[in-house]
């Protein structure tokens, strides 16, 4: 039983410092892979494609949608086209996008 439990802590640890990712380098693959044109430069959403960021599904929901993603308009991004590594740094980047700011904190929009 003792062994099993190391074994999973351990597989835990080593998923986890397989995904140590890079918000640059998410940013440059989110606009590589084409991913703004339909969801925008930032993640913000556009008529094409919903919005992604700033806050991102978990990790594992995001790769799991982004693998399989026939039953929408999105293509579908195999391993072969985006690793698991490179989700993990565009995934980064979309939860690195500062929130915008609330309606009440722009002038323009309060008339005031």
């Amino acid at each position: 039983m003792m062994k099993m439990i190391l074994s999973l802590a351990a597989g835990t640890i080593l998923s986890s410092a397989a995904f140590a990712a890079d918000a640059k380098r998410g940013q440059e693959l989110f606009i590589k892979a084409g991913c703004y044109q339909c969801h925008g430069t930032v993640g913000q959403g556009a008529n094409t494609g919903p919005r992604l960021g700033p806050d991102p599904l978990a990790l594992e929901s995001f790769i799991s949608f982004v693998r399989n993603a026939a039953s929408t308009n999105m293509p579908p991004y195999s391993a072969k086209i985006l690793s698991d590594a490179e989700m993990a740094d565009i995934h980064t980047y979309l939860a690195s996008v500062p929130k915008p700011p609330a309606r009440k904190d722009i002038p323009l929009l309060n008339n005031k």
